[in-house]
């Protein structure tokens, strides 16, 4: 049994989807043959940085380790990582669950982008091995042609995917026809206001009744107000985020999943975890986003839901019908649910710890 110290700034008891990730994870991999030990660096990362250092040296001798990973973002992980690795003399795994240096998220002027550039070429340039998951938003060739490294120095894994076990769940049960969004928005870049204004479309064509949309995550009073002008108040539904385990049995119940990719170049590539939760929940994905994108194709190609344009209001009321009419069925195949499991990425990522455990 290989033991890897895995460093984040979550660990798998947090609330929030990337925790239920991290505990899917050591479930996964433990079946595979890999411990995961898990060592947490908390905001605020000025002040807690060099405790956190002093605590997972600790807890990497005292669970005797045999390799370190870290994940990025936050990028300053990868330091602390690479600290750690040397001073336990294990090798380091640096994995990037976000770019750090092309984050689409960050202004590329920024402060903390010309300081994750150099972090960025310390991850890449003296890890033992560097991986990265199919979706983030990176080109392929992006790590050789950016830092000249050799390509099987990184490695691209699967999709992320959806863990089945987390899907055994009873669904909520719902006397509407119900749209479900869980997740976050970014201001100026990915926002529901075109939704907002396809919805409007839908009703005021007298097709909302029975109809309710829930919106779990950061809401904004922005947002809020947007609906109110629009007459929506009755039809949308907004909280906070949840529990994944409670979220679960939402999504199971709900007809349609909500995806909000919009049309900003920054989200060409992004093929983001709300899409596997909708995959393991089995509801067909309302997808507002550019037909280029790749999450787009994504989904149609695999049948997984309904892509409407973001910039035509008329569109998304008609996939909303298509939808609900059920002039549009939703069978993508029981071989597509088999393709996008959790499993897929684990063995590839049990293999990558492998390998590197054999070159030492």
């Amino acid at each position: 049994m290989t033991t890897v110290l895995l460093i984040s700034e979550v660990g798998p008891g947090d609330e929030g989807g990337r925790a239920e990730k991290l505990a899917s994870r050591a479930s996964w991999l433990e079946s595979e043959g890999v411990e995961t030990v898990f060592g947490t660096v908390s905001e605020p990362y000025t002040v807690t940085a060099l405790p956190s250092l002093f605590g997972l040296l600790w807890l990497g001798r005292r669970s005797d380790v045999d390799l370190v990973t870290s994940v990025s973002n936050p990028f300053h992980l990868q330091v602390i990582g690479y600290l750690v690795s040397r001073l336990l003399g294990v090798p380091w795994l640096v994995e990037f669950r976000d770019p750090m240096v092309e984050n689409p998220d960050r202004d590329p002027d920024a402060l903390l982008t010309k300081l994750a550039r150099p972090v960025e070429r310390l991850a890449v340039t003296r890890a033992e091995q560097v991986i990265w998951g199919d979706g983030i938003q990176l080109e392929d060739d992006y790590f050789e042609r950016t830092y000249g490294v050799e390509s099987d120095r990184v490695r691209k894994l699967p999709f992320h995917g959806y863990d089945p076990a987390a899907f055994e769940s009873d669904p909520a049960a719902f006397d509407d026809f119900t749209i479900t969004y869980a997740g976050s928005f970014y201001d100026g870049w990915i926002e529901p206001y075109r939704f907002v204004e396809g919805l409007d479309r839908y009703v005021g064509d007298a097709r909302g009744d029975d109809l309710r949309v829930q919106f779990y995550g950061d809401w904004s009073d922005d947002y809020q107000r947007a609906v109110d002008q629009a007459g929506l108040a009755d039809v949308v539904e907004t909280r906070d985020f949840v529990p994944h385990d409670e979220l679960v049995p939402v999504l199971q119940g709900s007809d349609v999943g909500l995806y909000v990719g919009g049309t900003d170049p920054r989200n060409r590539l992004n093929v983001p975890s709300k899409i596997w939760d909708y995959v393991g929940a089995r509801i067909p994905m309302l997808a507002i986003v550019d037909p280029d994108f790749r999450v787009a194709k994504l989904i149609e190609r695999h049948g997984l839901g309904i892509v409407a344009d973001p910039r035509d209001p008329s569109a998304i009321a008609d996939a909303i019908e298509a939808i609900r009419t059920g002039d549009w069925e939703y069978d993508p195949g029981e071989e597509v649910f088999e393709r996008f499991t959790r499993q897929s990425k684990m063995e590839a990522y049990a293999t990558v710890i492998n390998d590197v455990m054999e070159r030492q």
